[in-house]
């Protein structure tokens, strides 16, 4: 769906605010011209347009309030950060998922803060309007407060995103505490945390039965500790949705259920460049896979046949 449809619950009131003075389509004032009524011989220069303004943390914490839900994706380098933010994504997320769909690895365990930079600042750059959130892999924040407020400030200061998110619930909540009080937001991340995936038996849903208590503590305990949005991964959707009514900060849903305040996917997952067998929770919106092999094999076999570059294509 174009921006356009999605832009107006989180735009600025500064619009309405210029035509209640008298300054776009307001009422005329003295010695100028009224909308109606231009003047003859020309006027003032058009003002240029104001640049798109960022989407803030408090503006999706707003959203909940108003029951008014939103998406993010991931993304990984320019082109898909502005195509996805054109096409109304709120909040982009550079993902240690990086390991598995840029830089090959099996798992999210691989990938480094220097390899994670990179992708953050491209996607930063791209964009001028989505809340851009970096994760922070492992090895990176879990040995000490300090540990992780010095590698959320490198991906504040290096990659110009807006905020970064961790896994863990309640033993993570002093770590979320150091870095907010650094003055970085924070995205808890609850439920099946995949840097833990060998200390959890592997992908697995959480927080079934007994254990159901247990990540309803997590869940409180990021909020409380000031993170300002909570994914839950792999969680009954049941529970999802009683930490939902619950909390006040917005929930972000991945294999969780709808009653989630957001949802996010891995944006090779949703548009089907990935293949063979996905987790149940995704949803493939296209069959990218597809489209570019069809456009390499055309282009593999116009270069072969001599047809590709063609006359036009070529310099005298």
């Amino acid at each position: 769906m174009p921006e356009a449809a999605h832009s107006n619950q989180f735009t600025s009131t500064s619009s309405a605010n210029a035509a209640d003075n008298g300054t776009a389509g307001g009422n005329a004032t003295s010695g100028t011209a009224s909308a109606e009524q231009p003047a003859p011989y020309g006027g003032p220069a058009t003002a240029p347009a104001a640049p798109p303004r960022r989407i803030r943390t408090l503006d999706l914490i707003k959203a909940k309030a108003e029951g008014r839900r939103w998406a993010m994706l991931t993304s990984y380098d320019q082109y898909t950060a502005a195509l996805f933010e054109q096409a109304g994504v709120e909040a982009l997320l550079i993902g240690d998922s990086a390991a598995n769909n840029v830089y090959g690895h099996a798992t999210t365990l691989p990938v480094t803060v220097d390899e994670l930079i990179p992708l953050a600042r491209a996607v930063a750059s791209a964009t001028s309007r989505a809340l851009i959130v970096a994760d922070l892999p492992f090895g990176s924040y879990e040995i000490s407060d300090e540990q992780a407020v010095a590698t959320a400030v490198r991906f504040m200061k290096e990659a110009g995103v807006h905020a970064v998110k961790l896994e863990g619930g309640a033993r993570m909540a002093s770590r979320i505490k150091a870095i907010t009080t650094a003055g970085i937001p924070v995205m808890a991340h609850i439920g099946f945390t995949p840097q833990a995936e060998h200390n959890l038996g592997g992908y697995k849903v959480q927080g079934r039965g007994e254990a159901g208590e247990a990540l309803l503590d997590d869940a409180r305990a990021v909020a409380e500790a000031g993170a300002f949005s909570v994914v839950m991964e792999m969680v009954p959707s049941g529970l999802a949705g009683q930490v939902t009514a619950e909390l006040t900060i917005p929930t972000v849903g991945i294999g969780a259920g709808a009653d989630c305040d957001a949802q996010v996917l891995v944006w090779q997952d949703m548009a089907g460049l990935r293949t063979g067998r996905a987790p149940r929770f995704v949803k493939r919106y296209a069959d990218l896979h597809s489209v570019l092999t069809g456009a390499v094999g055309t282009y593999v076999e116009e270069v072969k046949s001599g047809v590709f570059p063609e006359p036009e294509r070529s310099f005298d």
